[in-house]
């Protein structure tokens, strides 16, 4: 189980990117649109969505389902990182496109704070459309810059 301040964290507005990597062992890093920590699931699950602009990213997931996910706050720096399996793959729905832009607005907020770049060029990496993974995740790191960086975060796994 993630705990609930972990959980408000990875849902709220922090910087997100993908790691895949293909059969052929290429990787490809692009950016995620939201993660939903998904309840009730035995062991630790999420629900990452991702730029249907990026085929290669789908096909890697669909050929290998390896995927780490790095989620940063961009005020604090604080960093998470999660390492699992694809085990499903779904277009997007209304809700996930609806979801989608309250994370960009989030994320837009935290730049704006810090960097005070124009909303409307942060608003521009909105993707057309986005399609949802389900991640089982086997690991769970801290990457906050600082003496504990890369340490695993084994509490919050069952």
């Amino acid at each position: 189980m993630i705990g609930a301040e972990t959980v408000a964290f990875l849902e709220g507005g922090c910087a997100l990117i993908v790691g895949t990597v293909g059969g052929d062992g290429e990787p490809r890093a692009n950016r995620a649109f939201g993660l939903t920590v998904l309840p009730g699931a035995a062991d630790v699950a999420v629900r990452v969505l991702l730029d249907t602009n990026d085929p290669v990213i789908r096909e890697n997931l669909e050929t290998t389902g390896h995927i780490a996910i790095t989620a940063g706050n961009v005020q604090t720096l604080h960093s998470t990182q999660l390492k699992g399996r694809a085990v499903a793959i779904e277009a997007g729905t209304d809700a996930d496109r609806e979801r989608a832009a309250r994370y960009v607005r989030e994320f837009a907020d935290d730049v704006v704070a810090v960097d005070r770049t124009p909303r409307e060029l942060i608003a521009r990496m909105m993707p057309p459309d986005v399609f949802a993974v389900t991640v089982a995740v086997a690991e769970l790191y801290d990457q906050t810059p600082g003496p504990g960086a890369g340490g695993r975060l084994e509490t919050a796994l069952p």
